[in-house]
């Protein structure tokens, strides 16, 4: 397999373009359980990593939704390639290929506890967190899906993901998965593998969808792949859930809106109910998803321009709202803290955190960042 990093591919489309294919974009990937475990606003930070809009240097700021008042540049020298996740407290940085680090960051102290090194050539790119003591980190460029230690941050040991790398009908097998998003429900882990395969482009190797992308389901327990759920749409960019439902936002080709959609899968069963809404019907690239009640989400959307839109989306009829006015781009972030959604506004009139009433669905505030956003993530509990 060749290698593809992040610049690489971006050279052809724009790097923020490209950058939420691989971002998942999940800037704002939901890794809940189940729903039970959303914070209440009262009780929430936002935590933000914000980026310049050249990619070329990196802050971490931290955003009260009590008051919205801002701390800025709390970790400098952050890597241009990066995710932001939360767990209860805890804030983790990922510094993707390049670097493969991870950063724990603590609300509470309002410090950094650790920066380790994973590996080289890895690119790290999501982390889920099951206990103090447990978590699994995904590698987009390797066959192992890490099981990390979040306390000492060590790695302790990884799962053996290659049988997920082998192609049927594609005309290139790469040696990877492409394991990208990680989602928790209960005792289970759900993996996204999206199975790309590297082609030449009028700007060199980059991934195109390849091979029928699958959703890994492991025991946390046993650390046991126990199901694989297919999906019918390729690039999966990001799970979100809500109850006993998972979300799978496919963006495909990014070339092609018809090759997206998203789909609904049962976690009760592991079985997949199907598509729900297809990627063309909300007018672009679909990526970042954002299940917020059974019958409201947002999704991400990639727009002519390049810019982001954000789409309102009831999973329950398929039916697709109007885009919510007032972001420029939305290529920063989704985010839900139980009562706002938080959208990060990369938009160059008034980039920072647009505040939407997802009641309403419109933005009552954007609140100015150091740097326009590149991810979000919800902290709870009380600080």
């Amino acid at each position: 397999m060749r290698r593809i990093s992040i610049s690489t591919i971006a050279a052809g489309l724009a790097l923020m373009f490209m950058m939420s294919c691989s971002n998942n974009s999940n800037p704002t990937n939901n890794n809940n359980t189940g729903g039970d475990t959303i914070p209440t606003a009262n009780t929430a930070k936002l935590a933000v990593i914000t980026t310049a809009s050249d990619y070329s240097s990196t802050n971490f700021d931290i955003m009260l939704s009590d008051g919205y008042t801002v701390s800025s540049n709390l970790i400098d020298q952050l890597h241009s390639d990066l995710s932001v996740r939360a767990f209860g407290s805890d804030v983790y940085i990922i510094e993707r290929l390049g670097r493969d680090n991870i950063i724990k960051y603590d609300t509470k102290s309002m410090g950094v506890l650790y920066q380790q090194n994973l590996g080289a050539g890895l690119n790290l790119h999501d982390i889920a967190v099951v206990s103090e003591t447990k978590a699994y980190v995904s590698a987009y460029e390797d066959n192992g899906l890490i099981i990390f230690n979040p306390s000492a941050g060590t790695k302790t040991s990884a799962i053996d993901m290659s049988r997920f790398a082998a192609y049927a009908g594609t005309d290139s097998a790469e040696a990877v998965p492409f394991v990208s998003s990680l989602a928790l429900y209960g005792n289970y882990l759900y993996a996204a593998c999206q199975r790309l395969k590297v082609a030449d482009g009028p700007w060199g190797p980059a991934p195109e969808p390849g091979d029928t992308s699958i959703i890994a389901v492991i025991d946390t327990r046993s650390d046991e792949i126990v199901a694989e759920i297919k999906l019918n749409r390729k690039n999966p960019a990001s799970m979100s859930i809500f109850g006993d439902k998972m979300l799978v936002s496919s963006t495909g080709s990014w070339f092609d809106i018809t090759s997206g959609g998203v789909e609904m899968i049962d976690l009760s069963s592991n079985t997949n109910l199907g598509i729900i809404a297809e990627g063309e019907a909300f007018g672009g690239n679909v990526s970042s998803a954002v299940f917020v009640s059974a019958e409201r989400a947002y999704i991400s959307v990639m727009q002519d321009d390049w810019t982001t839109g954000i789409v309102p989306f009831n999973p329950a009829t398929g039916a697709i709202g109007a885009k919510i006015e007032g972001i420029g781009d939305g290529f920063g972030g989704l985010a839900y803290d139980g009562e706002k959604l938080y959208v990060g506004d990369r938009g160059y009139a008034e980039a920072g955190v647009a505040v939407i009433d997802p009641n309403t669905n419109t933005v009552e505030r954007t609140v100015a960042t150091g740097m326009p956003p590149s991810g979000l993530a919800v902290v709870s509990g009380k600080h």
